[in-house]
């Protein structure tokens, strides 16, 4: 398993909650188990100003604040509002995927895949709920289960945590203003394969933005 960016730069509060979470992730993250004691763990630490404070002094030293997103294992990724902005609904395939408001406001909708269609490889992609987070949130979603977030205020920051390495995966992403998605390799920086979709319960869902999905390939 890796090791923080920069353990000069990451003050204790926060270092020991990620040394706590990285030993209850061991080398298999998908235990029975572990997602329930990781979000424990983030929600009540994430109580305490100073882990906030400790996160966001550690995007000052790099995105990538515990672990990267080129090597195998628990990591954790700060998001600035204001550098990344809107991301369009996408999957960690068959990992969990934990956000942490750590300032600002955001808005996070989930979303599932209903049904596949196995000869043209069209989705229906239907609404399950969503949240709007504050400083100390914490949200769980688990594999297969698409977020797509809204930042609700200029100074939103929230730590995107993920229990494998992004090169290790396929991210499902669906660009909502397309009806269009693709499987997307971090591994190759490439789209290998995609197709069309269309959604369901969502009928008041608000018109998505500009999308992540022509910014990160």
């Amino acid at each position: 398993m890796n090791n923080p960016t920069d353990k000069a730069e990451t003050s204790s509060a926060f270092q020991q909650m990620a040394e706590e979470a990285r030993r209850i992730c061991g080398d298999d993250p998908h235990r029975e188990g572990v997602p329930a004691q990781i979000m424990a763990l983030m929600r009540e630490a994430f109580k305490n100003p100073d882990v906030r404070a400790d996160a966001l002094q550690g995007l000052k030293t790099s995105r990538d604040i515990f672990g990267s997103n080129a090597q195998p294992g628990f990591g954790i990724m700060g998001v600035e509002s204001k550098e990344i902005g809107y991301r369009e609904p996408h999957d960690h395939e068959n990992c969990w995927a934990v956000n942490v408001q750590v300032r600002g406001d955001m808005r996070l909708v989930h979303w599932v895949r209903d049904s596949v269609d196995e000869e043209t490889g069209d989705i229906v992609l239907r609404k399950v709920d969503e949240v709007t987070m504050h400083a100390g949130d914490v949200d769980f979603s688990a594999p297969g289960i698409a977020h797509e977030l809204y930042p609700l205020t200029d100074d939103s920051v929230e730590l995107a945590v993920r229990c494998h390495s992004l090169t290790e995966i396929i991210q499902h992403r669906y660009d909502r203003s397309t009806g269009e998605y693709i499987n997307w390799s971090w591994g190759n920086k490439e789209a290998v394969g995609g197709g069309k979709f269309t959604t369901v319960n969502a009928e008041n869902e608000p018109a998505p933005l500009s999308a992540m999905i022509s910014r990160i390939k």
